[in-house]
């Protein structure tokens, strides 16, 4: 699969490009001032089969690509999440070749999971084929790939054992309730594994479990694996570095279920770190997974009285996780969804609580229960009373960045569509530290299902994003609004970048729903390539020095739009704000001047087609530029 093809037969290559047409073609795109070519990789498959996916030309993507890695192969490694299978693909000519199919080591059928002897029919998990991960030494010695998958679907009864609110213990799995599919099972375990790749065949060979019986879920898996790159750990060692979601306990039809994001004592809502290899170490000869648990882990069980695998806690649901070296030092950051706002941005250190279920984004008390507002009282279907004294009395580590850092009063009900909530839904992270592209040096790259990718500047130091880097006076740059991205990866070489397209979704639950409802998206199931051509020449540009509110980003909703198009801004852009809708001849139609941080423009007399909206702050600065479809 690299650039020499030692691993498919040519004969078999010219095959696979012959059938497949592209179900993209080539196109050239422009964001800020920068232009892209822009076409889809395969893999592709002519039958729908078991994909549960919307068709491009007739021809149907992955089941839900979650995992795409750069390998240093020159292949891209991609996870199909529902469909459990693992491919390697060309980033040069499309050419791609299963590696593995998992569906072997899973007790339940997908998309149809029923309990063995019940009929009891479950809710799928969220993910399922999850992360992937290859060794930093793959090519000289060490060819590991490390994954973790959803395999098991707990039986009607024995675990897990609920404990309500008034202290009464139940032990049936049919407690799922909530917004809808009341009294059907959705708990399940996951395991972590690592696989030894074989060169001459081409596929994984043997196995080892690292860590089972963790806690699974339909919602809130999170499923990110890592290892620490040469240099970036100071005993020299190389570890694997694996988020684990908080369950999706206390919402929708997890309602019932504990949030144990607090208890360092459980694997959920956590950074777990383990050993890249068996360390020899016995310590609790009880747990067969007691060698991939590194000695210098910060956490002892209380049960146990043993090290365990938590390396940080007081997480909800973090689907991004990358190392990066900044100005020298390396960092390990991650992504992470919030309630209905406050989508984080973290630096990952040794030992930190970052507050969840009792602080979403900063410490800045926008959920609590003092104010008038009642759509911000609960977290995790809990009180949460004050988020400022947590996070004193926890000493809670803030994230470095807040997308969406709304007020209290502004936080929505939880009965209100999720695309409307002031999130993004972050889904990866990415560092980009190569030259290739100018002016992204030193950013990280946030892929969201619901808004594209955001590409934050980072300070010199990698401590912070730096919000006076652009013309724009915004830290949140965004591309690819209309693609729902499940994962990136960067070519070596820095002008290319690899995208994976969720199938179907809007942004939460298996499928994107609880209510049964999917979204359509663009290109489903497979993989964006975007290369990048030429920078556009621009005005020289001198920063402004104003005070700029940090977190500074626009959401702008519905699109499509019928009648009444909503605007959110951050608090703390300079007003007044203005507004302009053009159609698309460049005629202006529409402006609307407020110093409100949320408004509507009516649009519901315009003629159906393409408008672009542009908004402005009061210096004159352009915080977002989008296409609006009117239907």
């Amino acid at each position: 699969m690299s650039s020499k093809k030692k691993f498919i037969p040519l004969f078999c290559l010219l095959l696979i490009m012959q059938e497949e047409p592209d179900l993209l073609a080539q196109s050239t795109v422009t964001y800020n001032n920068q232009v892209f070519l822009i076409d889809t990789l395969y893999p592709a498959a002519k039958n729908k089969g078991t994909c549960n996916c919307q068709p491009a030309n007739n021809w149907y993507g992955m089941s839900f690509p979650w995992e795409i890695t750069y390998g240093p192969d020159d292949s891209l490694w991609v996870t199909e999440a529902h469909g459990y299978r693992i491919f390697k693909v060309n980033p040069v000519d499309k050419g791609y070749r299963q590696v593995s199919d998992l569906n072997g080591i899973k007790d339940f059928n997908y998309y149809k999971p029923v309990i063995p002897g019940t009929g009891t029919t479950a809710v799928a998990p969220q993910g399922g084929l999850e992360g992937l991960a290859l060794h930093p030494l793959f090519m000289n010695g060490k060819p590991y790939v490390y994954i973790v998958m959803v395999y098991h679907l707990n039986n009607t009864t024995g675990e897990p054992t609920i404990v309500s609110d008034s202290g009464s213990l139940s032990t049936n799995n049919n407690l799922c309730n909530g917004t809808s599919n009341d009294g059907h099972p959705c708990f399940y375990k996951s395991k972590v594994l690592r696989y030894t790749y074989n060169f001459a065949t081409g596929t994984l060979g043997s196995m080892q479990v690292m860590l089972d019986g963790l806690d699974g879920s339909n919602d809130h898996n999170s499923g990110r694996l890592k290892v620490s790159p040469t240099g970036a750990e100071s005993d020299g060692n190389y570890y694997l570095y694996y988020t684990i979601g908080d369950m999706g306990a206390g919402q929708f039809n997890n309602a019932s279920r504990i949030n144990n994001a607090q208890d360092s004592d459980i694997y959920e809502g956590k950074v777990l770190r383990l050993n890249t290899e068996q360390d020899g170490d016995a310590s609790n000869p009880l747990d067969p997974y007691n060698q991939w648990i590194p000695n210098s882990n910060p956490f002892i069980s209380s049960i146990t009285g043993f090290r365990t695998a938590v390396y940080s806690y007081g997480h909800r649901n973090s689907q991004g996780l990358v190392w990066a070296q900044v100005n020298g030092n390396w960092i390990l950051y991650n992504s992470e969804h919030g309630d209905k706002s406050d989508d984080e941005v973290n630096i990952i250190e040794k030992g930190h609580n970052y507050g969840w279920p009792k602080v979403a984004g900063m410490c800045d008390d926008n959920y609590n229960d003092t104010d008038a507002n009642p759509n911000n009282d609960y977290l995790a279907n809990k009180l949460v009373v004050n988020e400022h004294s947590f996070c004193q009395t926890h000493t809670v580590t803030e994230p470095i960045f807040s997308f969406f850092n709304v007020d209290g009063l502004s936080v929505p009900s939880s009965s209100v569509s999720n695309y409307t909530w002031p999130t993004i839904a972050p889904s990866s992270i990415d560092y980009y530290g190569a030259g290739a592209i100018p002016g992204w040096n030193n950013s990280l790259l946030v892929t969201s299902l619901k808004l594209g990718m955001y590409r934050l500047k980072l300070k010199p130091d990698g401590s912070g994003i730096d919000s006076t880097s652009t013309p724009q006076i915004t830290d949140t740059i965004p591309y690819l609004h209309g693609y729902r991205i499940r994962n990136i990866a960067i070519s070596p070489t820095g002008d290319t970048l690899f995208l994976a397209i969720d199938s179907t979704g809007s942004t939460s639950g298996p499928t994107g729903g609880f209510s049964g409802t999917t979204v359509n998206v663009t290109n489903p199931g497979f993989i964006l390539r975007m290369i990048f051509i030429k920078t556009l020449a621009l005005e020289p540009y001198t920063p402004v020095q104003n005070p700029v509110n940090n977190r500074t980003s626009v959401l702008v909703f519905p699109n499509p739009v019928t009648k009444t198009l909503k605007i959110l801004s951050a608090s703390g852009s300079h007003k007044p704000l203005t507004a302009q809708l053009f159609d698309v001849s460049g005629r202006l139609m529409m402006v609307k001047v407020t110093s409100d941080d949320s408004f509507t423009m009516d649009v519901g007399n315009f003629p159906n087609g393409v408008y672009i909206f542009r908004l402005y702050n009061g210096y004159g600065a352009n915080l977002d530029t989008e296409e609006i479809l009117k239907q």
